[in-house]
């Protein structure tokens, strides 16, 4: 079921300002980018009291020398598909042009000039990853929360309005995307021992994938931070403001170093120290406890995996 009752609300037809869509105009989820990277705000963009305005994201991005850059977020009716490196022989490819017809809203290219990007109202689906490699050439990406794109105004062949497409845009990702593992908790305080989860795809146990992030951060690589990791894994809450808020982040970790297995990130937690019998509690009205509404939420943000070998 959908996050949000979409409008079926089309752009107005003065489209201007670089291409850029009204429909996002609309809405105060700007950014400035740098080499794809943003600097206003140099921190905090995911969260959308930081956000900017149309207008100040384009004088700021004067100022900067940089690039206005739209953010999906979780309250916001907009979904984004990237389709990336999609041209072969300096031609896109039949197969990203028949997902741009399929969606048929605002498309553009990228400043690259080899991919497209196509935003309409909808929602990326839970039940989907959010990568794909396409058959004849790049890849996929569908988001709708906690990533921006830099937008080029380059509007591909007169695709220049934000429709609302939510059945298309589940047809699309049905077709493309991988599914994703199904899990589910059932009953409030249910022990561990009864309760149902499909069968683990990744063979490691919660033992293995702490060495290997212990390992992995003895190498000199910048983009581990195995001690904040491990901190979280041990029970404490680290710079986070407060518990809840640790264990989200130690989610999202989890779900990289599981590879998105759900099961091995549920086994992860139950034996760090954050466990307590709130991850088993019922917390939501729809009758999810507290860890599958945290897990889901990690599946739903999350795209990169380890792909790695465990340490055994």
């Amino acid at each position: 079921m959908s996050r949000f009752n979409f409008t079926f609300q089309q752009d107005s037809k003065d489209n201007t300002g670089g291409g850029f869509p009204s429909r996002l105009k609309e809405h105060d989820q700007w950014l400035v980018t740098r080499e794809k990277v943003s600097v206003a705000p140099a921190t905090g963009w995911k969260k959308s009291v930081n956000h900017l305005t149309f207008t100040e994201a384009q004088e700021k991005a004067e100022q900067l020398g940089g690039a206005v850059a739209f953010c999906f977020t979780e309250s916001g009716p907009f979904v984004g598909f990237d389709l990336d490196d999609v041209t072969v022989g300096g031609e896109f490819t039949e197969e990203a042009l028949a997902i741009v017809q399929r969606l048929d809203s605002y498309t553009e290219v990228s400043s690259s000039g080899t991919g497209l990007h196509v935003i309409a109202e909808g929602d990326h689906s839970d039940d989907r990853k959010h990568r794909t490699d396409l058959t004849e050439a790049g890849h996929l990406e569908v988001y709708d929360e906690s990533r921006y794109f830099v937008l080029s105004g380059d509007v591909y062949d007169g695709f220049t309005s934000v429709e609302s497409r939510p059945a298309v845009v589940r047809e699309v990702q049905d077709d493309h995307l991988p599914e994703r593992q199904k899990f589910s908790f059932t009953g409030q305080q249910k022990p561990v021992n009864e309760q149902e989860f499909d069968g683990g795809q990744t063979d490691a146990t919660p033992e293995q994938v702490r060495r290997t992030i212990e390992e992995f951060g003895k190498c000199d690589r910048s983009d581990v931070d195995s001690t904040r990791v491990l901190r979280w894994w041990r029970g404490q809450n680290g710079t986070k403001t407060s518990a809840s808020e640790a264990d989200m982040a130690f989610i999202e970790q989890l779900y990289f170093w599981c590879q998105g297995d759900q099961q091995l990130m549920d086994e992860c937690f139950r034996t760090s120290g954050r466990m307590r019998s709130k991850w088993d509690e019922v917390h939501y009205s729809n009758g999810d406890t507290y860890g599958e509404r945290h897990i889901r939420i990690a599946c739903r943000r999350g795209d990169d995996e380890f792909d790695g070998r465990y340490v055994q």
